[in-house]
């Protein structure tokens, strides 16, 4: 059944759809630049400078140990001992997340509560890799969009998103399959939120009664993305700034950060970066309910601008894009993952 109340808001729509003016703008851009892959050499720090197939491992770990919440590597191949011997190992105790190392846009992510959880979950979906990482119990999440050009020594941020947790509230009337239902940013999942919460499934929520859908800010799980620029301040460019000294080799891209209040984090205090992404990142906070489709794209392609000067700077300064044969075969193979 189509739901036309999705349709009118592009927030919803595919995004293979949403991105198709993105596309053509590409295409511009890759004549101006004699290059369809010039993106490849924007962040040498990561593979495809992160467009895709790219390891989050590679980079968290260069990030201080008391900034990204303790993680380990697995393989699809372990058995239930070896993830368990893993894990203790690491001393990681469940709940735990576990997302695919070089997974996009949410895929797969997900907060496990025992190993067979963990076993199916990396069983059903497409990856070899998967890393698990301790829950940050922080409140508040949002990503930081920054970039920095390579003839420059400060970078600046460009967006801020702010997320809230998809949560369901009580009228006492509805039952929670009702409430699933009637929500536009859930009702698709109704199957696998009826199995996650099966048990209150047909009662009825009492007024003011609160469920968390998901505590993973993820916008295809429900989390809804609001627009924080006005956050926006020199503080927080330092602070960006100090993160990147870090990553040598990164020019673009957004830290998704869990954090307690926006002061610390200002100050560098009580905050988690649970992840960096490459030149695929997006200025997220398009995906505001009322954001209008005519500025989204203009931010798009303010980004997409921004994404190729830094390529051209760095092309002057002797780093080269990927070469087309070898992206093709990263691409291609990632599409044929994605088929099965």
């Amino acid at each position: 059944m189509i739901n036309i109340k999705r349709i009118q808001k592009f927030e919803f729509w595919p995004f293979w759809i949403f991105y198709i003016p993105a596309y053509l703008n590409w295409l511009r851009l890759s004549i101006k630049e004699g290059s369809l892959i010039y993106f490849t050499n924007v962040n040498p720090l990561m593979n495809n400078s992160g467009a895709l197939n790219v390891s989050k491992f590679s980079y968290l770990k260069k990030l201080p140990t008391h900034w990204v919440p303790r993680l380990c590597l697995i393989d699809v191949f372990y058995s239930k001992e070896q993830i368990e011997k893993k894990v203790a190992e690491m001393n990681l105790s469940y709940p735990f997340i576990a997302k695919p190392d070089n997974g996009e846009r949410g895929k797969g992510v997900r907060l496990v509560n025992s190993i067979n959880e963990l076993f199916t979950q990396i069983h059903q979906h497409p990856y070899k890799d998967w890393l698990l990482q301790v829950f940050s119990d922080q409140p508040n999440e949002a990503g930081i969009l920054f970039y920095r050009f390579p003839n420059e020594k400060h970078g600046y941020v460009s967006s801020i998103t702010l997320k809230s947790f998809c949560v369901i509230k009580g009228n006492g009337n509805a039952t929670f399959r009702d409430l699933v239902l009637r929500n536009l940013r859930i009702s698709k999942r109704w199957r696998e939120i009826k199995n996650k919460h099966e048990t209150i499934w047909d009662n009825v929520i009492p007024l003011n009664g609160e469920i968390q859908i998901e505590p993973i800010g993820s916008h295809n799980l429900g989390t809804t993305f609001y627009d924080g620029y006005h956050l926006k301040s020199n503080a927080l460019n330092d602070l960006i700034n100090s993160w990147v000294e870090h990553l040598p080799g990164f020019y673009y891209g957004r830290f998704d950060i869990k954090y307690n209040t926006w002061e610390k984090l200002i100050e560098g205090k009580d905050f988690s970066i649970i992840e960096v992404n490459g030149v695929n990142s997006e200025p997220t906070h398009i995906y505001q309910p009322d954001y209008s489709i005519r500025k989204a794209y203009q931010d798009i392609f303010s980004h997409m601008e921004i994404i190729r000067k830094i390529s051209r700077q760095n092309r002057q300064l002797g780093v080269q894009s990927k070469p087309l044969k070898y992206y093709l075969k990263e691409f291609f193979q990632t599409v044929k993952r994605h088929c099965k």
